[in-house]
């Protein structure tokens, strides 16, 4: 944001204090950032009939100015209002969009879209913190590290006074389980949360969706009073009530992705009548603005047009197309380009190749510290998953205890008995991290809004979710589980092989957890993605070995068991409870050597038993990777 003396030099920070003519002292306000847009056209690429992909153009060759002050882009569902404001806030796929877009007359740096403030439609904000903690939150980890604490506290109660969230500021954001504040007041943190970082333009995605009429006025009038203090503001809304109306600077009226209107807010019903459609006197401008766009030109007034000779007409012409083509050859289309010739010839004149890239203001070792301690507070104060996660853990530790409770060595009956505990405790800890499916699912709006947002880096997030998901989810039940089943049911005895079960059920457990991570990465719905899971867990469980022999699979398939982590979890436990033991009854003895050997398992030496271990630890190492990789390169337009 820029701030312009009487002298026109530049000055940040503050505003200038000069004399009127008078003599009299007066502040002047700060002027926003200007941002154009220069024959914008979008499109995307779509499948049609037989799988065949075809370009959809979305946009087509928007030009505009976007000044301080509160600007609108209103247009009937489908115009592409949200389209041209993701584009213009930089966060659409460059691939799909041609024309340029000029901040300040200067092309606009490298990952612009950390610059820009952005507020989505639907509000994304951790619903456990409180609006100064979602507020702290912004400000830890996009303003620099070298503003003080005190200067930061600072700016959060200002921005909290200006949004006037005073009363509710220390109150959860809450969501449809957590109770918190109202829809306005989560809407203002949101709004907030971007303005902490002063950006040159601050975008709205349909700012009154799911607000009261009520509640969205004191919204709009909120932008309307911090665009008078030197804020360009950029929304798109669909059809807003007279008092919202009045409150707009500029307008950009679309149609299937076509400029209709652009200028001021109060002349489009100028522009209208200059087209031949006039608004009866208690209609309400937007209303009337859609309702004419979305005819056709059978209904009302299109034999008034003026200005014929000036431009092309045709009978066949709809509404849209009429208005398209007015708009064209209009007065305000001939001002916008006179103004749009003077910032290109500005920009010719004093081009200067950007290569700035917009980075990160705080280091990696911050943002873990900060995205840390929130994601800690969010499990202390919304505990029920781990709770639920351990009490399972514990139900079910108790009821296997009772159904195997103290298996005795009798040949006859201590092999199948102790391979059945043994399979079911893998498949235990298999299907119970079924919960981390949610952990990018659930998460996926905030993740994608903060990391577009410049709040941390990827790898960030990657690092608390795993090391929070592990800990408390992971580990923990397995402790609880272990320390139950394994002394109840009566297995091989020995700290040494209590252990080994212990860090067998643990490698098992997040091994599983990676898969869980990657199908949740690529997969958005969580009903598929279940679906993919258990269909994997299936497959696994029959190429294990409990089901058949692993010499007894075909060699067009006995491949596919070295992609089966119960394969080697199973091996694992079944030579830590059968290895060098004997089962006896009152005639004979079997040692358990024999017994692993008609199951085809390896065990004579250490290595048979370190390479299983080293197989679930690649196996867990490849799929976080693949993981990481994946949300690395999401497609963040969101």
């Amino acid at each position: 944001m820029k701030w312009l003396t009487m002298n026109g030099s530049t000055m940040k920070g503050y505003a200038a204090t000069n004399r009127d003519l008078n003599g009299q002292m007066y502040t002047q306000r700060p002027q926003g950032s200007v941002l154009s847009a220069h024959d914008i056209s979008y499109s995307v690429k779509v499948t049609s009939t037989y799988c065949r992909t075809t370009d959809k153009q979305i946009l087509f060759n928007i030009t505009g100015i976007f000044k301080q002050g509160l600007t609108a882009i209103l247009g009937p569902t489908g115009s592409g209002k949200s389209t041209l404001l993701d584009v213009l806030a930089g966060r659409k796929d460059s691939k799909g969009v041609s024309g340029h877009l000029l901040l300040d007359g200067q092309p606009l740096p490298h990952n612009v879209k950390c610059l820009m403030g952005y507020v989505v439609q639907d509000d994304v904000v951790m619903s456990t913190l409180s609006v100064r903690e979602n507020l702290a939150f912004s400000a830890a980890l996009r303003l620099p590290s070298s503003m003080t604490p005190l200067d930061r506290q600072s700016l959060i109660n200002k921005i909290i006074r200006e949004l006037g969230l005073d009363r509710c500021a220390d109150t959860k954001v809450g969501d449809e389980f957590i109770p918190g504040v109202s829809g306005g007041e989560r809407k203002r943190c949101s709004i907030g949360m971007e303005l902490i970082i002063s950006p040159p333009v601050l975008f709205l995605d349909e700012p009154t969706t799911g607000l009261d009429s009520s509640t969205a006025s004191s919204i709009l009038f909120y932008l309307k009073r911090i665009s008078r203090n030197g804020r360009t503001i950029i929304l798109s809304i669909h059809q807003p009530r007279y008092s919202i109306y009045s409150l707009f600077d500029s307008l950009m009226l679309l149609s299937q992705g076509r400029t209709v209107y652009h200028g001021p807010s109060h002349e489009a019903l100028d522009f209208f009548a200059t087209q031949g459609f006039l608004c009866e006197e208690h209609n309400n401008p937007p209303d009337f603005f859609l309702d004419v766009i979305n005819g056709d030109l059978t209904t009302f007034g299109s034999e008034m047009c003026i200005d014929k000779e000036a431009r092309p007409t045709d009978v066949t012409q709809t509404k849209q197309d009429i208005l398209v083509e007015g708009f064209k050859y209009s007065l305000w289309n001939k001002r916008l380009q006179e103004e749009i010739h003077k910032i290109v010839s500005a920009f010719q004149e004093n081009f200067e190749e950007n290569n700035v890239t917009i980075d990160y203001v705080t280091s990696f070792v911050h943002q873990l510290t900060v995205v840390g301690d929130r994601a800690v507070k969010n499990l202390i104060r919304h505990p029920q998953t781990c709770v639920i996660t351990v009490t399972t853990s514990l139900v079910l530790a108790v009821i296997t205890a009772a159904i195997f409770w103290q298996l005795n060595e009798d040949p006859n009956k201590a092999f199948q008995d102790r391979a059945g505990v043994l399979f079911f405790l893998v498949n235990n800890h298999v299907f119970t991290n079924v919960s981390a499916l949610g952990v990018f699912i659930h998460g996926r709006k905030l993740f994608m809004h903060e990391n577009i947002g410049g709040f941390y880096r990827v790898s960030v997030f990657f690092l608390v979710k795993i090391v929070l998901d592990i800990i408390p989810l992971r580990m923990i039940p397995v402790i609880i589980f272990s320390g139950i089943v394994y002394f109840a049911v009566g297995l091989n005895s020995g700290a040494d092989h209590f252990f080994q079960l212990v860090s067998c059920l643990f490698c098992t457990t997040v091994a599983s957890a990676s898969l869980c991570f990657l199908i949740s990465a690529v997969i958005r719905n969580f009903t598929v993605a279940q679906a993919l899971l258990s269909l994997c867990y299936i497959l696994m469980m029959l190429l294990g070995g409990f089901f058949i022999n692993f010499n007894s699979i075909g060699p067009w398939l006995n491949w596919a068991q070295y992609l089966s982590l119960f394969k080697y979890a199973q091996t694992i436990l079944f030579i830590n409870e059968f290895k060098d033991r004997l089962f006896c009854n009152s005639t004979y003895c079997v040692s358990g050597n024999t017994y692993l050997a008609t199951q085809g398992i390896a065990f004579e030496s250490d290595w048979d038993l370190q390479k299983n271990y080293l197989a679930l630890v690649f196996y867990t190492i490849i799929l976080f990777t693949l993981s990481y990789v994946r949300l690395r390169t999401l497609q963040k337009t969101r």
